[in-house]
C-alpha cells in the first residue's frame, strides 16, 4: 500500500519557506504601497498649483482661487488626515474644485501653517505671480506672507524620520512653474 500526502518533515519545510516568502514580501509591499501614497500626492499637489496659477492667471481673479491644505484628525477614524483641496471661495462660502485625502502622507514645509487644533494653510498667487500664503480663511486671513524666491513643499510618509520622500519646488520664474524631484 502507497502512502499519500507529505510527511511531517516536508510539511514543516514548505511552511517555513512560506512564512520567509511572507517575512521578506509583507514589508516590501507596505513600503511599495507607501512609496505610492507619497508619489501620488506630491503629483496632485504639483498639478493644484499648476492649475489654481492657470485658474487665477486666466480669470484674473486673485481673491477667488486658492489651494487649501489641512492635516486633522479624522474624528470618525480618530486617525491624523491630510487634505489638499483646490477651492473656489465666492459669498463667504468655499466650492471644491478637486480634492485629494491621504492617510500616509504628511507635508513638511516652512509655507505650510501649523498649530495646535485644525490650521488651514491657504496658497495663492497674487498680480504679479508671486506665491502668497496665509492661515484661517479667505474671509479672515491671518500669518500672511509672500515669498519671492523658490519653495519647496516636502511630502513624506507620516511620522517616518528619513525614508522615501518627494519634493514639490515651486519657482517663482517664470510664475506658476513647479518641478516634482
Amino acid at each position: 500500500m502507497k502512502k499519500r500526502g507529505f510527511s511531517l518533515p516536508e510539511m514543516i519545510a514548505v511552511i517555513a519557506i512560506i512564512a520567509i516568502l511572507l517575512a521578506i514580501g509583507i514589508p516590501n509591499y507596505i513600503a511599495s504601497v507607501r512609496r505610492e501614497e507619497v508619489r501620488s500626492v506630491a503629483n496632485f499637489l504639483a498639478d493644484a498649483i499648476i492649475q489654481l496659477y492657470d485658474l487665477e492667471d486666466k480669470k484674473q481673479d486673485y481673491n477667488t482661487y486658492f489651494l487649501k491644505i489641512v492635516d486633522v484628525v479624522n474624528t470618525a477614524t480618530s486617525q491624523r488626515e491630510l487634505t489638499i483641496s483646490l477651492i473656489k471661495y465666492q459669498s463667504a462660502s468655499e466650492t471644491v474644485i478637486k480634492e485629494r485625502t491621504s492617510k500616509v502622507a504628511e507635508l513638511d514645509s516652512s509655507v505650510i501653517v501649523t498649530g495646535i487644533g485644525s490650521v488651514a494653510t491657504y496658497l495663492y498667487f497674487d498680480k504679479e505671480g508671486r506665491l502668497c500664503r496665509f492661515s484661517g480663511s479667505p474671509g479672515l486671513r491671518s500669518n500672511q506672507a509672500t515669498y519671492y524666491t523658490e519653495q519647496q513643499i516636502t511630502v513624506k510618509v507620516r511620522g517616518g524620520s528619513g525614508g522615501y520622500q518627494k519634493r514639490v519646488i515651486i519657482k517663482p520664474v517664470p510664475a506658476g512653474s513647479v518641478e516634482v524631484k
